[in-house]
């Protein structure tokens, strides 16, 4: 599971434990990984860490296009930093060619930012271009203990050079992640969305708030406020019940439902809080990056899958929710499902098969699969594993009787409805003879 979700990932970021704004990669050149830095910095490796690589690959991305006179930049022997602290090395390369200007922006499809290279990529055999490469060849007469990739800003730069160093190969041949790498990525979000790109903090605190608001009238309109948070025990369905009941009545106020506070309902209530929170962020950050980026850019194509999954654990949680609210306790508890067509039968949409406690197994497995890819900010992984766990408990307890009032109420409900037939049938032979 880690290694499939793994691909939807691109490069491991690193954003702090630069001492001088010279960082260590924790993984050797052949893994992808990118640094993001301020100012004059970079990245470096001790030579000795080469030792059997042919080459590095590696390149550099811009947050917006800086003017390319007023920075350099150095890759090969000597490091980024001195001993010395806040003294740099000098160089001990010349400075790699750039090209005069920009290639056209992209999109950094799973955390949602523009980018710009400058570098001249190369162009293989087949016209597949490729990131740069350094051969570590180049090496051997080097008076230094380090190779580095590191960026000048000269005195004419008039603002923070903002920039990413990617060392790797692209392609999935390069993309390892340990399980700590995946788990943080919600972290790699909020932060690429905040200060270290898009410095746009604003939006997820603005999205955090509003959803419960408007999630809050949604169910004051369509549920009845806080009965989203009960499940029925009832005679039937609440919806068929409520189409029988002429004229059609509220489901708070329906005959022969006897409604229960969830604990369950309460935890999809909260997964979909944040995966709903996620998805408004998501697209909020895409829109900031979409006014850079041309349409049609292969990140846009990217961002429709990862937009889909994300899609998809929403999915994961409010159809189970709606299920639990539609289907009375007793049915989802003994259904065997059979092959009939009807909105409460077989697959309906509305049918126990939908609601049975074996999907808790489901639950389960989409909760840690969020996990590792960051959907909903860990909220929901945890509510939705909550949930899956308890859903996995009431199944495996088994038919149980209604607690009270619930008994009481569905045994007035029952003894009203056997007196009206009684009395129906009793009242027919005296209508028959008049």
């Amino acid at each position: 599971m880690i290694a499939f979700f793994a691909v939807f990932v691109h490069h491991v970021p690193k954003y702090d434990g630069c001492d001088h704004n010279c960082c260590h990669f924790p993984h050797g050149p052949t893994t992808s990984q990118v640094a993001y830095l301020k100012g004059s910095g970079g990245v470096e490796y001790d030579i000795h860490e080469l030792e059997g690589e042919t080459h590095v690959d590696y390149n550099l991305v811009f947050k917006e296009p800086y003017d390319p006179t007023t920075y350099s930049i150095h890759v090969g022997c000597g490091g980024c930093a001195s001993e010395m602290p806040f003294h740099w090395d000098e160089p001990l390369t010349l400075p790699v060619t750039q090209r005069e200007s920009y290639y056209n922006p992209k999109l950094e499809a799973f955390t949602q930012h523009s980018y710009y290279e400058i570098l001249p990529r190369r162009i293989d055999e087949d016209g597949n271009d490729h990131s740069p490469q350094f051969s570590t060849g180049m090496l051997w007469n080097c008076s230094s203990k380090h190779f580095s990739v590191r960026l000048v800003a000269h005195s004419n730069a008039t603002e923070g050079i903002v920039y990413g160093i990617v060392v790797g190969c692209e392609g999935l041949a390069c993309e390892r992640f340990t399980p700590l790498e995946l788990l943080s990525f919600p972290v790699y979000v909020i932060r690429n969305h905040g200060p270290t790109w898009n410095n746009a903090t604003w939006t997820l605190v603005l999205i955090a708030l509003t959803v419960p608001w408007v999630m809050w009238f949604v169910l004051w309109w369509w549920h009845g406020g806080w009965l989203a948070f009960h499940v029925p025990v009832s005679v039937s369905f609440p919806r068929q019940l409520a189409s029988m009941q002429f004229p059609e009545k509220h489901w708070a106020k329906l005959r022969g439902v006897c409604w229960v506070w969830s604990p369950r309902c309460v935890a999809y209530a909260v997964a979909t809080y944040a995966i709903v929170v996620d998805l408004l962020e998501t697209l909020a950050h895409l829109l900031i990056a979409a006014k850079d980026v041309p349409t049609g850019e292969t990140g846009y194509y990217m961002f429709m899958w990862w937009y889909a999954i994300k899609i998809g654990f929403l999915l994961a949680v409010a159809l189970p929710w709606m299920w639990a609210r539609n289907v009375p306790e007793k049915l989802w508890r003994t259904y065997r499902w059979e092959c009939k067509c009807g909105w409460f039968q077989g697959m309906g949409a509305f049918s126990p098969f939908w609601a049975h406690g074996f999907w808790s197994v489901v639950d389960l497995a989409v909760a840690v699969g969020a996990l590792f890819v960051g959907a909903g900010f860990y909220l929901y992984a945890v509510a939705a594993f909550f949930a899956g766990a308890i859903r996995l408990f009431e199944w495996l307890r088994g038919e149980r009787t209604p607690a009270p009032p619930c008994d009481q109420k569905l045994f007035v409900e029952k003894t009203v409805r056997f007196k009206l037939v009684e009395d129906t049938a009793c009242a027919l032979p005296s209508l028959a003879t008049l």
